[in-house]
């Protein structure tokens, strides 16, 4: 089974892949996994704005499929039951929906909630940096910009606005519909 993770920044797409690595025994690739491989290589710094811009790089060189195929690659080589693809974006969407078992959840929180994680999370150079109006903005990325419909398209959402007892229920609840 495959579960592909799709969110804005700072939803909690991390931490319910990491609650399904630990709870559920599932692999867990994430995008920016990838991406951050690359700046490590490069020496450049891992920020959001860096990611983004690869990002946009690697499929403007390489095609728009560039980094599903690279992800796509590591989710076969798999041998967990479970499988977490975390990040996706753009038309990387349509194609892990086609993938054999594959079912897509929609992580959402308001901007609002979203910001305050960010000010208390320092996973990335830039983390906790940005003001309310520039956290909002970058939003407006091409590769974040198209996220809330992406989500709409997903097969279940989980609004993450509680406790992490109830987001790990939420999760239990989709999980116990696959068995």
């Amino acid at each position: 089974m495959i579960i592909g993770l799709v969110g804005e920044k700072l939803s909690g797409k991390d931490t319910v892949a990491l609650f399904l690595a630990q709870e559920h025994k599932a692999d867990h690739f994430k995008f920016s996994q990838i991406l951050d491989s690359i700046l490590n290589m490069l020496n450049l710094d891992l920020s959001r704005r860096n990611e983004i811009d690869l990002g946009l790089a690697l499929r403007g060189a390489f095609g728009p499929h560039v980094l599903i195929n690279a992800l796509k690659n590591k989710v076969e080589k798999s041998s967990a039951n479970l499988v977490v693809v975390n990040g996706i974006r753009m038309d990387e969407f349509e194609i892990v929906k086609a993938w054999d078992g594959a079912k897509t959840i929609y992580i959402t929180a308001p901007v609002e909630e979203r910001f305050e994680r960010y000010k208390q999370r320092h996973e990335k150079v830039d983390d906790a940096v940005m003001d309310f109006e520039h956290f909002k903005a970058q939003e407006q990325e091409q590769t974040e910009v198209g996220i809330p419909a992406l989500g709409a398209r997903a097969d279940f959402k989980i609004e993450n606005t509680g406790s992490l007892e109830e987001l790990y229920g939420k999760v239990n609840e989709i999980i116990k519909q696959f068995k």
